[in-house]
């Protein structure tokens, strides 16, 4: 068997943290509420009460938050929608 070739170009690596990458998310969100392409709404969600956090359906296990076990309350809060 044939061992599985991986190499990885740490040149192309990027942190979510550097002011760079960040600084350029921030200026297409801006551009975007500037075009009327998102806006902000009520919406129903799956809060953990524990982790106080809003949690996706998929995290959602039996009625409990997948990670603190809590049961998941819903509850309604201001969204970003795009």
């Amino acid at each position: 068997m044939k061992p599985l070739g991986l190499s990885l170009d740490w040149s192309r690596e990027f942190a979510t943290c550097d002011p760079e990458y960040y600084g350029q998310q921030q200026a297409l969100f801006l551009d975007f509420l500037d075009k009327g392409l998102v806006y902000r709404k009520n919406a129903v969600v799956n809060w953990d009460p524990v982790d106080m956090t809003v949690l996706a359906n998929e995290q959602v296990e039996a009625g409990r938050g997948w990670r603190s076990g809590a049961l998941v309350e819903r509850r309604e809060l201001t969204q970003w929608f795009f």
